[in-house]
């Protein structure tokens, strides 16, 4: 069984880890959007596996924060954090206050980068099924006509 103190500086090391993967994060879906608005499927077809892996590690790692929160006695959340830095002597406490300020911003960015992606391709497919919707009314209407002088 890992001491509380084993537990602080695992946490603390997968913090900065999370920071680091959160940038790549961020630079990905940055490349992400410049694929979609070239509408480069080949490209996003090879890319979008690469942003889904690093979720998956950076869930993983979320989920491990939890715990690790858990076994040091307070509420796996963000408030659960506040009240271990609050709780943490003077020398550890600004360190790790500004790791996860850091890392909270992080999560913020990419979540308004994702945010930005998805509503490019929300406005994709808009347009996508007006012109698919507008060619199948031209073909109705040729059809149609077509018929009539039958």
């Amino acid at each position: 069984m890992s001491s509380k103190r084993e537990v602080l500086q695992q946490l603390v090391r997968e913090i900065r880890l999370d920071i680091e993967d959160y940038q790549q994060l961020r630079a990905l879906l940055r490349h992400q959007r410049e694929l979609l608005q070239r509408r480069d499927q080949q490209a996003l077809n090879l890319h979008n596996p690469r942003v889904d892996a690093l979720c998956q590690k950076l869930q993983n790692r979320a989920g491990r924060r939890s715990g690790a929160l858990t076994q040091l006695g307070v509420s796996a959340d963000a408030k659960g954090m506040q009240r271990l830095i609050a709780a943490l002597g003077p020398q550890a406490r600004q360190p790790v206050s500004g790791l996860w300020h850091h890392l909270q911003q992080l999560v913020r960015d990419c979540q308004g980068e994702n945010e930005i992606n998805g509503k490019l391709l929300a406005g994709q497919k808009e347009l996508l099924d007006r012109v698919l919707s507008a060619g199948q009314a031209e073909t109705a209407v040729k059809d149609y006509g077509e018929l009539a002088n039958d």
